[in-house]
């Protein structure tokens, strides 16, 4: 840990892939989640009490040593720079809650890039708080955890479910319903034999998740409709991944898709790989995560995973090498 004077720690959460419920989520309904062995890894050094600045650096994101007052994190609710956001909000929570008087040096790296839509934004949050509990002592429960990490990034994105927060700090498999009481239960799933694919196209995923409220807002019936049966669907996919029936659940992944393609957030890039997929021989494959572009993933049949992936990769896809039911935040050995 290093002497009293100076404490360094370094923490790692996983990334998160989407497999039912997308959007659904958003409306209170339940979705299915897996954290992805990409992690996002965070130093965090913190000095002597006494001080009150913060300096970030984060290479991935375009930030190096932006420093600024602890007091003035995301202040009026803007922050230093674009890619300090999510780290500001999370100290500005945190001094909020258990004060904070001291010198904070915060480097982070991650192992997959921010275009993907793994959930980098929650993986650092919930690294930003996982390593102030470790520095200053205090015992947090998952769930506290949970609720702080999801104040800071709704202070970023005033909007939110908090599925991927709750795959950064949990990991595995989860089955996680937004309504009330909220609920994260984590899933035995030993084996889930995916292939994931970048589409090309980064999503915006505030933007398209405003869209599909835009779309709520003008065919309430219809809309609702669909977010229903995409809980039907998560219920489903839930029973069928607890038996490891992957033909069921191939089928449940190609209905979510079609239903998000109903809700508007389908594209030609994410299209075009679900298909390919489709014909190579997959059990399902949908778009995975807002839409709009980012991941596509694939259920694969062993005998059938590198027709797909080599499908995959000519229909204009990038794969990406993730293995699903990581472990949530933690603490590492070294940077």
């Amino acid at each position: 840990m290093g002497h009293a004077a100076q404490q360094t720690v370094h923490v790692s959460a996983p990334g998160k892939a989407m497999l039912l419920g997308e959007h659904a989520v958003v409306h209170a309904r339940p979705c299915l989640v897996t954290a992805v062995d990409s992690r996002l890894h965070l130093t965090l050094a913190a000095g002597p009490p006494g001080g009150g600045t913060f300096t970030i650096h984060a290479p991935d994101v375009g930030v190096a040593g932006v420093t600024g007052r602890m007091a003035d994190a995301l202040a009026g609710g803007e922050a230093l720079a674009h890619g300090t956001r999510f780290i500001e909000s999370a100290l500005a929570v945190w001094r909020e809650r258990f004060g904070l008087e001291r010198d904070v040096t915060i480097t982070t790296r991650s192992d997959f890039s921010s275009q993907l839509g793994l959930g980098s934004s929650s993986a650092t949050v919930a690294c930003a708080l996982f390593a102030l509990a470790h520095v200053s002592g205090v015992s947090l429960s998952p769930g506290d955890l949970f609720e702080l990490g999801r104040q800071a990034i709704f202070r970023v994105q005033q909007t939110g479910s908090g599925f991927d927060l709750a795959a950064a700090i949990t990991g595995g498999t989860l089955y996680y319903d937004n309504g009330e009481p909220r609920q994260i239960v984590p899933l035995d799933v030993p084996h889930l034999p995916l292939v994931v694919a970048y589409s090309g196209l980064k999503a915006d995923t505030p933007a398209v998740v405003r869209q599909v409220a835009d779309r709520l807002a003008a065919w309430p019936a219809a809309m609702t409709g669909i977010f229903d049966t995409m809980a039907q669907i998560v219920r489903d996919g839930r029973a069928a991944l607890e038996r490891a029936d992957w033909p069921a659940l191939g089928q449940l992944m190609d209905m979510q898709h079609g239903l998000a393609h109903a809700a508007g957030v389908d594209t030609l890039e994410t299209a075009r790989l679900v298909f390919a997929a489709r014909a190579a021989g997959a059990w399902g494959a949908k778009l995975s995560g807002a839409g709009g572009g980012d991941i596509v993933i694939v259920l694969a049949p062993e005998d059938r995973r590198a027709a797909i992936r080599s499908a995959l990769e000519a229909a204009g896809g990038t794969l990406v090498e993730v293995r699903p039911n990581a472990p949530g935040v933690r603490l590492e050995e070294q940077p």
